[in-house]
């Protein structure tokens, strides 16, 4: 059995009996709320898991954000909110208990204050800065055990089920916190088979949903407790139940959610790494016809990495590599956050660079968007040199993040097609001299049009075939040449290009057959290609006329 199928089915081992039994025996004897909140968090900690075992991250930053074992992230967030409910539950049931029953309010206190404290520390992990807490930790649960051992003694029978609910919701979830995390040793994890060749220990799965589940099942005692204590709860209680576990939520996670959304579903994943550390993790390129923007998200392990840093954004023609615009500008940390876990630290940054154009672009030209990054070195710019990268480079400290093109207005073809291909493109005329000298340039027009957009690289090759003696000569290019390939023409296209051919000097005068007709670059096979009735051309070859050719 493999690691994946071992952990899914040691979860559902875990929560399949014990979700049954609450439901068969617990959750019907809670107030309608109280069993809504129970369904709402377990419906969100199954999503929780479920995610983190099948979602495939594309970047460290979503790796994050999915992981269980890891804080400030989504998991962070519910297993919080699960300890704020039980607190704040325990405190509305010191508040309802009447005042003859002292001992019972100040343990229902207590308990509220203990799990705000949980509740504070499973965000922002405040533990791991104390040394020894697992010591503290123990000992506090055993305060607790005892606590509630000596209150369930006090209370009458139909409360004790709770309090044993209690008691064993906190021991599932002590034993995903202490007992599995001694577990985790890379030697012990090995020899329990879960821990990947070459990967951390996969023990932390089991570990977070133990804790997950002890904890659902402590909220479910605690709503019970306040079921026996109120039954019938007015108005401004059940809101407080309600509202304060989501008020809890929005105070701490903003920050998490609108960064992940900003960076999930509005930029688009990349990954480039440079010699300082640094690494672009996403990015969004917004133009119109004066400017364009760029927004990217950069991290690093270490936050000196991002010292004296800066970017270079310019806008580069194809065909001439030319810059026709471009931008520096120093790395911001105003957009700033820390990215922690238990085994690393990121800081991640977010960066807007916008350039303006002086003059329109020309449309129906291809168009790149090149990045850089420097360091400042007293008066010097040092380009940093780029480690690996999932974008094609311009030498190794520039990286091309985009391409595009500025569609022109098509006119509207008055003659008929002299060939469609298969992939949408037509070749509607094509102006071929009669005659030509060997040795010298030969002007060649084609009009191209296309009725769906490009996907791939397409080059147009030229056969010359001398009538005599059946010797052949061919030219290549792309059909728009360097300034527009075909993986960016688009739907509507409309363009004519003329080619300058330089024949070769020994090309042998006489009469010649030019022939043309596309290939794709990616495996040199021919596009098929209909005339204007539809029926095929032999060989993939369009008949383009008679060349007569001079000696040089």
């Amino acid at each position: 059995m493999s690691i994946e199928a071992l952990i899914r089915t040691l979860i559902a081992l875990l929560y399949i009996p014990i979700c049954l039994f609450a439901y068969w025996r617990l959750v019907p004897r809670l107030l309608f709320s109280g069993r809504v909140l129970v369904n709402l968090l377990l419906a969100a900690q199954v999503f929780v898991i479920v995610a983190s075992l099948v979602i495939q991250p594309g970047s460290r930053f979503e790796r994050w954000f999915w992981d269980l074992n890891q804080e400030g992230n989504l998991a962070a967030i519910i297993a919080t909110a699960q300890l704020a409910l039980v607190s704040i539950v325990a405190f509305l049931s010191a508040w309802l208990i009447g005042a003859w029953q002292a001992w019972r309010r100040l343990y229902m206190a207590g308990l509220g204050l203990v799990f705000i404290f949980f509740a504070w520390d499973e965000f922002f992990l405040v533990h791991e800065r104390i040394a020894y807490w697992e010591i503290y930790y123990t000992a506090l649960g055993a305060v607790i055990v005892a606590a509630t051992l000596l209150v369930a003694r006090r209370s009458p029978a139909q409360s004790r089920i709770w309090l044993f609910c209690l008691l064993a919701g906190l021991a599932i979830s002590a034993a995903g916190a202490l007992v599995l995390e001694y577990l985790r040793a890379p030697a012990l994890c090995d020899r329990l088979g879960f821990l990947p060749e070459g990967g951390r220990c996969q023990l932390f799965i089991v570990e977070e949903s133990l804790e997950f589940l002890g904890i659902w099942l402590t909220v479910v005692a605690v709503l019970g407790l306040f079921s026996s204590l109120s039954p019938r709860p007015g108005l401004f209680v059940r809101v407080c139940a309600f509202l304060l576990p989501l008020l809890w939520i929005v105070a701490l996670s903003p920050a998490t959610f609108v960064t992940f959304l900003d960076f999930r579903l509005l930029h688009q994943p990349i990954s480039i790494k440079y010699e300082p550390g640094v690494e672009l993790q996403a990015h969004r390129v917004d133009r119109d016809e004066g400017s364009f923007v760029l927004d990217l998200f950069a991290s690093t392990v270490d936050w000196h990495d991002y010292d004296d840093l800066g970017y270079s954004l310019h806008l580069v023609d194809q065909a001439s590599g030319e810059s026709l615009a471009g931008t520096d500008a120093s790395a911001s940390r105003q957009e700033r956050w820390r990215i922690a876990g238990r085994s690393y630290n990121i800081w991640m940054y977010k960066q807007r660079l916008s350039v303006e154009f002086s003059q329109r672009l020309p449309s129906n030209r291809a168009f790149w968007t090149v990045l850089s990054l420097w360091r400042e070195e007293g008066d010097a710019y040092a380009p940093q040199k780029i480690i690996s990268s999932d974008r094609p480079l311009l030498g190794d400290t520039q990286v091309i993040l985009a391409e595009f093109v500025l569609p022109a207005e098509a006119p509207v073809s008055a003659s008929l097609p002299a060939a469609k291909f298969e992939n949408g493109f037509t070749l509607d005329a094509v102006d071929l001299p009669e005659r030509a000298r060997a040795g010298e340039t030969l002007p060649l027009s084609f009009t191209w049009r296309a009725d769906k957009n490009g996907l791939e690289d397409i080059v147009q090759f030229l056969h010359f075939g001398h009538e005599e003696s059946g010797a052949w000569w061919a030219y290549d290019q792309q059909p728009l040449g360097a300034r527009l390939p075909t993986r960016l023409w688009y739907s509507g296209l409309a363009d004519t290009e003329t080619w300058e051919i330089p024949l070769p000097a020994e090309l042998r005068p006489g009469r010649h057959t030019v022939y043309t007709g596309l290939y794709r670059a990616s495996d040199q096979v021919r596009l098929s290609v209909n005339d204007r009735e539809g029926t095929p051309y032999i060989d993939a070859r369009v008949p383009l006329g008679i060349l007569m050719v001079e000696g040089a």
